[in-house]
């Protein structure tokens, strides 16, 4: 018999292990699902079948999805969605658009349309499915799409990415992370990056809010003011502003400059502004380790007035 890892030998003798009748229950649900004993008896019985299928299915999605995210890449590398955008195309000149051989494209249209993204329209034709088609128009899918890779050289060995996460591709990809300010390719990858995304979730956080109440609003780490733009439209009589570093706030688009009012620095160790009664961070805390956020956070409550508001959304 195999012997048991160190980190469980010394959970069982932990003094601090939890000792409620919950605990015990989970323990014992969990021996129970184990067993092979079980897992046959539950196939057949027609009470749990539909569960045991069900739980069958989530696993098989689990284990399976890095090939349907996987997939989705290739299509939009190849120019799948783009090619069948507004169209019905044949096999044949699928193969040819994407520059495949024909069995290639046949695998890449099979698998594209087992998730949604292609759908047949006849025998010999396919053109977007609902999801390949909701892709279009939505430049925040459209731009995570372009930096998959980056996330996927950390997640090929996630192991090795939870032990040494100075490490990760991704570190020098956001000029926050390291305190590496230096290189601005990575500033306007980030920055186009959060403003693209920003669309998909900018209006959803204005409609859980109300800044009525609000005469200026700072947006911290705000990029090239998406947010802060979009919160403006939305609440005409609030003046917005962003708060992000010094090569962050020099690529806002010249258009919009003169009219959206930007200050310079860290988050993480410059004072932020005053003159402000609301501050808004936007998918900001939750990148960030406890001990910096913790000292944001501080930085924010003595940035406000008496009765200032703080906005955190984390969607």
């Amino acid at each position: 018999m195999p012997s048991r890892s160190a980190t469980s030998q010394n959970f069982e003798l932990s003094s601090d292990r939890p000792k409620s009748r919950y605990a015990r229950f989970l323990l014992w649900r969990n021996r129970l699902l184990r067993s092979p004993t079980f897992q046959k008896w539950a196939a057949r019985l027609p009470i749990s079948q539909s569960i045991a299928r069900q739980r069958a299915t989530d696993l098989h999605h689990i284990l399976a999805g890095f090939v349907y995210s996987q997939t989705l890449s290739a299509s939009y590398k190849l120019g799948l969605l783009e090619c069948l955008k507004d169209r019905i195309a044949t096999l044949d000149e699928i193969a040819d658009h994407c520059d495949l051989e024909k069995d290639a494209a046949l695998t890449l249209v099979n698998a594209a349309t087992a998730i949604d993204l292609l759908q047949k329209a006849s025998d010999i034709h396919w053109t977007l499915g609902e999801l390949g088609a909701s892709i279009h128009g939505n430049p925040g899918v459209q731009s995570m799409l372009r930096h998959h890779d980056l996330l996927y050289q950390d997640m090929s060995d996630p192991a090795q990415l939870l032990r040494y996460r100075e490490h990760a591709s991704l570190r020098g990809y956001w000029p926050y992370v390291d305190g590496d300010h230096s290189d601005p390719a990575a500033a306007a990858r980030y920055s186009e990056l959060m403003a693209d995304s920003q669309h998909l979730i900018a209006n959803h956080i204005l409609d859980a809010i109300n800044l009525t109440a609000a005469n200026r609003l700072l947006d911290v780490g705000g990029g090239t003011g998406t947010f802060a733009r979009l919160a403006a439209e939305r609440f005409t009589h609030t003046e917005t502003a962003v708060f992000d570093l010094p090569q962050v706030v020099a690529s806002i688009p010249p258009k919009h400059s003169h009219s959206l009012e930007s200050y310079a620095g860290d988050m993480f160790q410059d004072a932020l502004p005053k003159g402000f009664d609301a501050i808004s961070l936007v998918r900001i805390l939750h990148d960030h380790d406890d001990t910096p956020v913790e000292q944001l956070l501080s930085r924010c409550f003595d940035a406000l007035p008496s009765g200032g508001r703080l906005i955190i959304a984390e969607p």
